[in-house]
């Protein structure tokens, strides 16, 4: 009996690998923590560090060679000017985990410079841990978890025609990176696939219109890995090169985040006589109406996911709400003189992944999944209680 007690607490240990919370930044660069407890409680942690102006966070996995197995981590990474010579690139520190983030691992006299890197990124990581995807402008730049140098790139030129290009969102699978490119013209934009190398001539890569649809901001996985993208008029599921229509808006849809099931949760804005709105929305399937859940004033706008409470972290004007994924009631709320400044980024406070060598997949939890890697050591730890039960008969 022992034995098989034993086993189930090492089965609940690595059934609670998936645990996250919700991190911050904000404008003026303190990074904070929403410690989620239940769908209906959260503890708030203002000013666990204090980094510059407008600094981002995301959680990402790295791939540690050293004992052969990968691990979550949380970046911080401050934008720089390009005209400051005294930097060559933004630059970043580390954080073991959410409970660790007022001790990064780099020191903050010293931090980790991404070179060739110039303002707020666009951050992706990878479902093995190798490398870290920064977009700026229309470039995107690969460095190595390993030492953070910069290893590829990849920039879509301008021209007559689209003079100011801009890389919107980055995801990726195991095998693919998928960029949105906004031309900030009258013409499509555009869906670009890309292999690990970044290399646009390889075959694996592709560039189609985001037809049906003009203006994107955003872009996310939802179940059944699908991607869609938020546009001016709603929100598009890609496929086969084209783009279908799931939802209808009057307003651009600006940030995306899945849900627990089929559907996905989105934040329409507008702006009217000098006022910004934002709007929350829920779409569960085609079969049920779109909630619309809160209107808030302001500029802020994105969504993260604590997949260990099905708690949706919401960003949205100047203030971050905590919704309750499996009702839609927002349980929690808080203003930006709680958060001591108006919130600029938001993320979970961990990802999982699986380690492998080379580049491959989005560092996203999609739909609560625990990824390749946990789901093994569960079948592991089940097969070890079986066989304890088998021979204690």
């Amino acid at each position: 009996m022992k034995k098989i007690c034993f086993s189930l607490m090492i089965l609940l240990m690595f059934c609670g690998a998936a645990s996250a919370h919700i991190v911050y930044t904000t404008e003026g660069g303190n990074a904070g923590l929403i410690k989620i407890s239940s769908t209906t409680s959260a503890d708030l942690s203002a000013n666990r560090y204090a980094s510059g102006a407008n600094s981002v966070v995301a959680a990402y996995w790295e791939n540690n060679t050293s004992n052969g197995a990968g691990n979550s981590k949380i970046i911080l990474i401050t934008p720089r000017e390009k005209s400051d010579s005294n930097f060559e690139g933004d630059t970043a520190v580390r954080f073991s985990s959410a409970e660790s983030l007022s001790t990064p691992i780099d020191d903050a006299n010293n931090p980790i410079v991404l070179k060739e890197s110039y303002g707020v990124p666009v951050i992706c990581g990878t479902n093995s841990g190798g490398s870290l995807y920064l977009a700026t402008g229309a470039s995107l730049r690969e460095y190595k978890t390993s030492d953070f140098r910069f290893y590829n790139t990849y920039t879509y030129a301008s021209s007559d025609l689209a003079p100011n290009p801009e890389i919107k969102a980055v995801t990726k699978d195991d095998n693919r990176v998928y960029v949105l490119v906004a031309l900030n013209n009258d013409s499509n934009d555009l869906f670009i696939t890309l292999d690990g190398t970044l290399n646009v001539n390889s075959k694996y890569s592709a560039t189609n219109e985001v037809k049906n649809s003009k203006h994107n901001y955003a872009m996310d996985y939802i179940s059944d890995a699908r991607i869609v993208v938020g546009a001016d008029d709603g929100v598009y599921h890609l496929t086969n090169g084209s783009a279908v229509s799931l939802v209808s808006s009057d307003y651009p849809v600006v940030a995306l985040c899945s849900d627990t099931g089929s559907g996905f949760y989105y934040i329409t804005q507008h702006e009217a006589d000098g006022v910004t709105t934002n709007s929350l929305y829920h779409y569960k399937d085609s079969k049920t109406n779109t909630a619309l859940i809160s209107n808030i004033t302001g500029s802020g706008a994105k969504l993260a996911k604590d997949p260990s409470y099905n708690v949706a972290g919401v960003m949205i004007g100047q203030q971050i709400s905590l919704v309750n994924m499996d009702d839609d009631k927002i349980f929690l709320t808080y203003t930006s003189s709680n958060l001591s400044g108006n919130p600029k980024s938001i993320t979970a406070s961990s990802t999982t992944g699986h380690s492998a060598d080379t580049s491959s997949g989005c560092n996203l939890i999609k739909n609560g999944e625990l990824g390749i890697r946990n789901i093994f050591l569960l079948l592991s730890a089940f097969c070890g209680l079986l066989l304890m039960k088998i021979k204690i008969k």
